[in-house]
This record gives C-alpha cells, structure tokens and sequence, in this order.
C-alpha cells in the first residue's frame, strides 16, 4: 500500500444528480426501481482528503457521521492511514440532488486514490449502505451524462410484502449488485434551468411513510413510465431532438401516476410553478426531481423566464434560480499540495 506523499491531499468535485424520475414502483414482474438521471455541473460537491494523526470531518456538512463511518471503514479495506476529510463545497441536502450518496462515494475516492488504491465504486457503495434503491449516484459518479439504470432484481418473498423492499435510499441500504446500466448517452448542450424552490423537503420517517402509503404503484403505470423513458425520452436526448426531448420530460411530469403522487405532497406555491411553467410559452418543458422541492426546466426564452421566476422569489415560492449544463464526465480527482487546495 502506497500513500500520497506527504503535504498533499486529493481534491474532489462531483456533480449534483438530477432526478426525472424513478421507473418501476410496482415490481411484479421481477425487477424494483431504476432511475432516469443526469449529471448536472452545478451544483457540485468539492472536498479534500489527506492523511491526518486521527479521522476527522470539517466543513458544513449534514454527513459528518456518516463520512466518518465511511473513512474509517476504507482504512481497514485499504490498509490505509487516518485521514481528514474538509467539505468545501456541501451539495444542497434532501433537495433532490443526490447529496448523500454523491457526497459518500466522491469521499470514498478521494481517499482511495490518496492510497493509490483501486476500490470499486460498488465496493464503496457498499460500505457506507447505498445503492439500495437508486442506482443514479452509483453509477453517474464514474459516468456522467444522461443515464438509465435498470434497478435491482427481487428476492423470493418480494410479493409477500412489497413494502419490505420498495424503500427510500436511506432505508434500502446497500445494495448486493450495483444497479445495471442500460443508458448511457451524453447530454445535449441544452441549458438547465434549476429552480429551488421553498417546498416540502421530505426525508427521514416522513419519507418512509409516503413510500409506504403510496406504494407499490399500479403496473399499468410503471409500463407507461418505463415507455416514456426508454422510447420517448432517451432516444430524444440520443438525437439530440429538442422538441423531443421536452414532449417527453411534459408527459412524465403531468401524466405519469408516481410523479404526480410526488407532486401531490408538495405545497401549494410548487403546484402553481408547475402548472404556470406548462402553461408559459417561454418555459418548453419542467420536471421536478424526485420529491422536490428543486425543479428544473428548459427554456429559448431565458429572459422571459427568468423573469417570471423572479416575481414567484418575490412572492416566496422561489428561492433561487440559474442555469447550468449536464456534465458528461464522472467525478473529477486531483493531487493538491496543502494549503493550497481551497
């Protein structure tokens, strides 16, 4: 096992996960989950490991246990040092971005590539309870991009209680299998319009109990959404249609039963920025990214836009709003001699 040098650490930036929508609620037909995602360049997660005499965590950060939890369990795995962690930039937490699990892994990384380590992205997964029922984060991080994933396969007893295993991220934990990949694509040049909203941001038991009391979804619905993501929206993005590509993500968020049940729960001021955007000619197509509250849309009017969400900030249903891009590469890891590294 070899360590870094002395008086250097590894930086680490990794994009924010954005949400269309997870696929199969239902899982009779064998399979549970899966996940149409993209990568987005900001927000982003930055942080910086080094060895360190004791393991710490520093920084704003709601994962502070969990990171350390993590790093101690890459030592043992790695043969490694104690090492500190210092989050310079957190991802916004429980907004739909993907924070924990993005955190969890760009960490685990850093630290191993501060061995000089090869740890397997699974492998990490795996060790801080994650993958259970996303596989986005898991498989974005190395990727980028536009992808789909096709969700974990069900145990014997699935049928005896759906419930058992149809789980928020938090409660699923770590999976056996990564989640496969069935789509890869890059992602058109097309602007991002994130819009944080101040809606419902649902996580922990309040969480569990909506998975509970909404699901399993009817299997017509998770055939009419599993549709829509393989034969509208991914052949969209792979053709770079515009038009397309909107028609789709329209139809998931207004006509597809388990993101309206997402929606549902959402107060009234996101309610009415969905339903104004798809009314709006200078907003082509919106979607919110799982439970919310952060939204997101696409636009060829950015002036108009923007300033119709700049009135929604003044009445206090908006929070913030900017653009951004798909980012169509994984995490990104560099040496940084200390002090230098901010």
């Amino acid at each position: 096992m070899t360590v870094l040098e002395p008086g250097w650490g590894i930086s680490v930036r990794a994009a924010a996960r954005l949400s269309f929508t997870l696929i199969d609620l239902n899982g009779s037909t064998g399979r549970r989950n899966g996940m149409a995602s993209l990568s987005l360049r900001d927000p982003a997660l930055r942080a910086t490991v080094w060895q360190d005499g004791e393991t710490g965590v520093s920084g704003e950060t709601e994962f502070g246990e969990e990171i350390l939890a993590l790093l101690r369990a890459l030592r043992e795995t790695c043969d490694g040092p104690a090492a500190h962690c210092r989050i310079d930039h957190a991802l916004p937490a429980h907004h739909g971005f993907g924070s924990k699990t993005t955190t969890l892994l760009a960490v685990g990384k850093a630290y191993a590539q501060l061995c000089e380590r090869p740890v397997d992205t699974a492998e990490i997964a795996r060790l801080c309870g994650r993958g259970g029922t996303s596989g986005a984060s898991v498989n974005l991080i190395d990727r980028g991009g536009f992808l789909v994933d096709g969700g974990h396969a069900n145990p014997a007893d699935f049928a005896d209680d759906p419930h058992r295993y149809l789980l928020p991220s938090r409660f699923a934990g770590a999976a056996t299998r990564k989640p496969p990949v069935l789509v890869t694509l890059e992602f058109p040049a097309w602007p991002v319009l994130v819009i944080i909203t101040e809606g419902l941001e649902l996580h922990g038991k309040p969480e569990l109990d909506w998975f509970r009391a909404t699901l399993p979804i009817p299997y017509e619905e998770a055939c009419r959404t599993a549709h829509l993501v393989l034969m509208n929206l991914a052949p969209a993005i792979a053709e770079a249609d515009y038009p397309a590509f909107c028609r789709a993500l329209d139809r998931l968020t207004f006509e597809t039963h388990y993101k309206q049940e997402q929606v549902v729960i959402q107060p009234p001021g996101v309610k009415r920025l969905l339903h104004e955007a798809r009314d709006r000619s200078d907003i082509d197509a919106v979607g919110m990214s799982v439970t919310g509250p952060m939204c997101f849309a696409f636009t060829r009017d950015p002036a108009s836009a923007t300033a119709w969400l700049a009135e929604l900030r003044e009445e206090g249903i908006v929070r913030d709003f900017y653009f951004t891009t798909a980012q169509n590469h994984g995490a990104e890891l560099s040496g940084v001699p200390l002090g230098l590294e901010a």
